[in-house]
């Protein structure tokens, strides 16, 4: 379960980002040569009114010898009733391939029914609307962003050396890439890339703060589409987030 929320955490901070432009994530970006095809996508945070999510959620774990593996398919979805606001307001009924969201008290909205899985064989989104929020009806026709490296995921990170993430070719049908490296102490770094970068390089310095012991080490490709609806822009972003657990951090 410490995965499943970590993910939707993930999700809905990228919502959040894209409605309210929190600046922190980019102090993480790093820069993308001018020569580097296709390069990073440019996201415009403060024309959105609303962005809903669908992410593919594959946690490892290593017990007594064997990789065990947990997919998870969950959704993410707000809207505001002005541009760059991050306070979301009521959509009505929100469903992804029919199947309801439930809405949260900040109005955020979040697929929670585990015992009824989602599949993202089609992706198809409903919106009914509201006195603010027009009605959305939209099928994503983008591939599920995938990830084959986790073989090449280390197992241990020792502190003073820093960690090389592998990334390449083992990353398919993504525009962007976050990488995060968490212990279990609430230190986390999370640094976002291009959708065809070779690699992530976390530094020394930047897990000088990790305390020593478990943690995890998680890749999310993701893609993202703006879409006029109703003369009003809203982002549809497919991510998926593939988790080591249980790495030693030392």
């Amino acid at each position: 379960m410490r995965n499943i929320f970590r993910t939707t955490f993930i999700a809905g901070a990228m919502a959040s980002l894209l409605i309210s432009g929190c600046s922190k994530t980019s102090e993480v970006i790093p820069e993308i040569p001018a020569n580097t095809s296709p390069s990073a996508p440019t996201i415009t945070i403060s024309d959105g009114y609303g962005a809903l999510a669908a992410v593919r959620s594959v946690s490892y774990t290593t017990i007594a010898g064997m990789t065990i593996p947990l997919e998870v398919n969950t959704a993410v979805a707000v809207f505001s009733t002005t541009q760059g606001s991050g306070v979301f307001t009521d959509a009505g009924t929100v469903t992804l391939n029919t199947k309801g969201l439930t809405k949260s008290s900040n109005n955020a909205y979040l697929y929670q029914n585990l015992t009824d899985p989602l599949s993202f064989s089609t992706l198809s989104w409903s919106v009914s609307g509201s006195s603010t929020v027009p009605a959305i009806s939209y099928t994503d026709d983008r591939p599920v962003p995938d990830y084959s490296g986790f073989s090449s995921l280390p197992t241990t990170i020792t502190k003073t050396a820093g960690v090389t993430i592998s990334l390449g070719s083992a990353v398919t049908n993504a525009d962007s890439i976050y990488v995060t490296v968490t212990d279990y102490n609430n230190h986390q770094i999370l640094k976002r890339l291009a959708g065809n970068a070779n690699e992530c390089v976390i530094g020394s310095a930047e897990l000088s703060a990790f305390t020593p012991g478990q943690g995890m080490i998680q890749v999310c490709p993701w893609n993202m589409k703006a879409e006029d609806i109703s003369s009003k822009k809203f982002y549809f972003i497919i991510e998926s987030a593939f988790t080591k657990q249980g790495i030693t951090i030392n």
